[in-house]
């Protein structure tokens, strides 16, 4: 007899997700079926063939615990199947409560990168292009969305939006950092770190002249330099140097 999990254990919100099937085609259930695969990915499989392997030499104890209705094990092409017709995004954001609860503490810095799944280019249509929000602690994915049209920016637009970033402080690379992105941020009570390019030349301009007085300069003078992007303020942070006043300097 299967196992009928907690609602709130991680089993049990995958027992709430929408299941993608037609009813008939329900042979095994979709929480069974996504966590034999977790099960192998949290044992060090990186692909899904080799955590479903992984599963099926220990499916004998392991059906039960899942909710499978069977000791039969599942095909490859019906893990395969489901996981191709889920929304990932939506995924995303049912399980993020329960990787918050899961944790008992406010997670730390998030780091978003944009990048092309390996393995994901196959006949002919064009490789799957993410942009994802990682917690330092844990290298975990908080959230993920398709880059369409290879528009990271507006992917972490986004996400942004779904993730919640009071008391976290967001680091990202000088492609994604712009003042809609900076904004957003702020808005949503976080903090950000970013490097700044040749891309950005107006913003590393008045870095440069910040660094140079503000950081360099003898103890005392500060800069009252506020940098604007695009025609828009960029966040600033409050600086003083050594025996001055505050001064503003972008951030």
């Amino acid at each position: 007899m299967a196992v009928q999990p907690h609602p709130d254990s991680l089993l049990g919100r995958l027992a709430a997700l929408p299941d993608p099937r037609v009813r008939k085609g329900r042979r095994y259930p979709l929480a069974a079926l996504v966590g034999l695969v977790l099960l192998g990915m949290l044992h060090g499989r990186d692909s899904l063939r080799s955590a479903w392997v992984w599963a099926g030499q220990r499916w004998g104890v392991l059906w039960r615990p899942l909710g499978a209705h069977s000791p039969q094990f599942p095909s490859y092409n019906t893990a395969r199947d489901l996981l191709a017709r889920l929304s990932g995004d939506d995924a995303d954001r049912r399980l993020r409560p329960w990787l918050e609860q899961f944790l008992d503490h406010p997670l730390g810095g998030v780091s978003a990168d944009g990048k092309v799944l390996r393995g994901s280019k196959r006949d002919g249509a064009l490789a799957l292009h993410l942009v994802a929000l990682v917690a330092h602690e844990g290298a975990t994915v908080l959230a993920q969305r398709e880059a369409v049209g290879g528009d990271e920016v507006a992917a972490l637009l986004a996400l942004l939006t779904e993730v919640p970033l009071g008391g976290r402080t967001v680091s990202m690379d000088a492609g994604l950092l712009n003042a809609q992105v900076t904004q957003t941020i702020t808005e949503q009570h976080g903090d950000y770190v970013g490097s700044v390019k040749g891309n950005q030349a107006e913003v590393l301009s008045l870095l440069d002249a910040w660094v140079a007085e503000a950081v360099l300069s003898p103890p005392g003078r500060t800069s009252g330099a506020t940098a604007r992007a695009g025609g828009a303020d960029c966040a600033s942070a409050t600086v003083k140097a050594p025996g001055g006043s505050g001064g503003r300097a972008p951030a």
